[in-house]
């Protein structure tokens, strides 16, 4: 199996290259919708996400000469937080405003993910549950100077940190950090097993 990862984010890049999988990278070129339609249910978002991503590759590598078509993989991660969408901050205000937020809740992380190979696709969804601790101002302003709370949904990096402010209550921790490895394995075992 050829496996090509439809994003550009290192940590699932990382995730995948521990887990011993061989793969390469071809982000998508699909700008992602700041908005979710309203009849979509929260938890179908980030699957339809992962799709738009993964066929957006899959359709940018049609017509190339290959000995199998390669499977893609598309994912994407939302933070939710009282049934309400936290994606990736567009600056820091919006990241300080986003980690106030989730300050002393527990709150979702849900990854879609999308496997395409041809015209067979395969589409799942995992949940992970999680708490964060009350921030104090001065802990939050070092956070953000640091940076690391860009490109990620709901501003922050339940990996970024060595004080464990982010804790997982229940699912994933992989997923938490934008791709759950054991679902990925279940689903790319069924994928292929249906090949």
């Amino acid at each position: 199996m050829t496996l090509i990862l439809a994003s550009a984010s290192p940590r699932r890049a990382q995730l995948l290259r521990e887990a011993g999988y061989r793969f390469r990278v071809a982000p998508s070129p699909v700008e992602e919708p700041t908005r979710r339609p309203a009849a979509m249910p929260v938890d179908v978002w980030p699957i339809a996400l992962a799709y738009w991503k993964a066929a957006a590759v899959q359709e940018g590598l049609a017509g190339q000469a290959a000995k199998r078509e390669p499977t893609i993989l598309g994912a994407d991660t939302i933070v939710v937080l009282h049934g309400r969408i936290l994606g990736k901050p567009r600056d820091r205000r919006h990241a300080r405003e986003m980690l106030r937020r989730l300050s002393g809740t527990t709150h979702q992380v849900i990854t879609g993910l999308a496997l395409l190979c041809g015209q067979r696709h395969r589409f799942s969804r995992a949940v992970s549950t999680c708490r964060i601790r009350r921030l104090a101002e001065a802990w939050l302003t070092e956070y953000l100077d640091s940076g690391l709370w860009e490109g990620k949904a709901g501003a922050y990096g339940i990996q970024d940190h060595d004080d464990p402010w982010v804790t997982l209550v229940k699912g994933e921790w992989s997923n938490v950090v934008g791709l759950p490895m054991g679902l990925l394995g279940r689903e790319l075992a069924a994928f292929l097993e249906g090949a």
